[in-house]
Order: C-alpha cells, then sequence, then structure tokens
C-alpha cells in the first residue's frame, strides 16, 4: 500500500482547512473536484462542500425528505407480488 505525505497529500490538506474554517477552501474544494476523474475522490470532495454548508454535487443524494408517501412505497415496494 502506498503511504500518503500527508503535508503533500490534497485531500489532506483540503481537510485541514476545512477543520481550520479557510474561508477560500470551498472554491479550491470545488476545483480539485473538476479536475478529479477519481469516483472515490469526488465523493470525499463533495462530502466536504457539504460539511462547508454548499450544494453537493451531482454524485450525493438530496437528503431524504421524512414522511414522502412516494419514496416509502418505492424503499418498502408492497406492490410486488
Amino acid at each position: 500500500m502506498k503511504k500518503i505525505d500527508p503535508k503533500r497529500d490534497p485531500l489532506y490538506l483540503l481537510t485541514k482547512a476545512v477543520e481550520r474554517g479557510d474561508p477560500q477552501v470551498a472554491q479550491k474544494v470545488k476545483d480539485l473536484l473538476d479536475k478529479s476523474d477519481n469516483t472515490s475522490e469526488m465523493r470525499y470532495l463533495e462530502g466536504l462542500l457539504i460539511l462547508l454548508g454548499e450544494k453537493p454535487g451531482e454524485l450525493e443524494d438530496p437528503p431524504d425528505v421524512e414522511d414522502d408517501p412516494d419514496e416509502y412505497w418505492q424503499e418498502n415496494d408492497y406492490f410486488e407480488v
């Protein structure tokens, strides 16, 4: 397994910037997200955006709406024989 150098790993550095409350980190996350081809990395970056209060991208599902009857029937599929 490849060792990660925290001082050079962009995901680690962005995570620390989010923790510190860096005001420019959201744009840095979006820039890296636009350049990434790795689905796992993209999901992680979208998670950082959610932590920052930004709107998630297309990989993240929007939050569930409680008591949504259509979703309830789809998930439980009571009409299947």
